[in-house]
């Protein structure tokens, strides 16, 4: 708003809000919980910032902008089925064995379920289309530098984003190969920073377990996380340091593992959302108060 001297105020002020959503796998299904809120609470959203499954639903909510819909149709989405189709010429390679092969292109699994899900989710959306300006954070297999995406159809940036390699194949992406943004920024929470948002939502997931599991890919996903941990813990502190204004976290805690097909804890994973989330409203909207109220002061009349 401009002034009868032509100087700007801050009439009406409101924070640019920016939503950043981390990895997770399954767990990721808890940021629909986040998603009914802001609709719930009319807050608008300026900025939208995901990595791995929490591109997925991030993605889907931001094409929809229905969270009731994401909800009632996740089950359909995440499915056991999407994990169940081993590529047996890239088990082959591994052990040595003739016929075997294996290069970028391939993974322990095959993609072809999840990219069909990713069809049905998103169809011929481009992210430059989007009503809310996204992005999406993946890594380049060859380098190992982090990707950012913010333009070309949802159905690949949000597979790049989440392609889990090796267990899923890389895609080719503007001739380069990339993969999941959990390897360079599983919380990319910085480029909330660099593009000014006041006032900063962050979704998190965590698995705090000691107790053993079973199996190759259990194992292999812990793995990750532990890597993943003390990676997101390092740029959040960075990110903590440059912002000036307000960082609200909200961090989903599980007690066990939770494997990529466990679908039969859908309902605790949103459930646990709910709970997450619900702990941390008053503090989202005391946050977005602050900032209006420290902008557009009450007269003095």
């Amino acid at each position: 708003m401009v002034n009868t001297s032509g100087e700007e105020t801050h009439s009406n002020a409101r924070p640019k809000v920016g939503v950043v959503v981390s990895s997770g796998g399954i767990k990721s299904i808890s940021s629909i919980a986040l998603f009914e809120f802001l609709e719930e609470a009319g807050i608008e959203v300026d900025l939208l910032v995901a990595c791995s499954a929490g591109s997925i639903f991030s993605g889907w909510w931001a094409t929809c902008r229905d969270a009731a819909y994401v909800r009632e149709n996740v089950e359909s989405i995440w499915t056991r089925e999407s994990f169940a189709r081993r590529d047996y010429r890239t088990l082959l390679s591994i052990a040595g064995l003739p016929f075997g092969r294996f290069d970028q292109s391939r993974g322990l699994l095959k993609p072809h379920v999840v990219q069909e899900a990713c069809v049905r989710m998103y169809g011929d959306q481009k992210m430059e289309e989007l009503s809310i300006r996204t992005i999406f954070q993946a890594t380049d297999l060859l380098s190992g530098e982090p990707v950012v995406l913010t333009t070309g159809l949802l159905r690949e940036t949000v597979y790049a984003s989440s392609a889990l390699f090796p267990i899923f194949p890389a895609i080719r992406i503007d001739d380069r190969w990339l993969i999941d943004g959990v390897y360079s920024a599983p919380l990319p929470i910085m480029q909330a920073v660099m593009e000014g948002m006041d006032v900063i939502i962050a979704m998190t997931n965590e698995e705090v377990t000691q107790k053993e599991s079973k199996g190759f890919i259990p194992y292999f996903m812990r793995c990750i996380q532990y890597s993943t941990n003390w990676l997101q813990r390092n740029q959040t502190a960075l990110s903590i340091d440059v912002h000036h204004h307000e960082i609200v976290f909200i961090d989903v805690v599980f007690d066990r593992f939770i494997g990529l097909r466990a679908t039969h804890r859908i309902p605790e994973i949103l459930k646990a959302g709910e709970t997450a989330v619900e702990e941390k409203k008053a503090e989202i909207m005391k946050a977005i108060e602050n900032y209006a109220f420290t902008n557009n002061p009450p007269s003095a009349e």
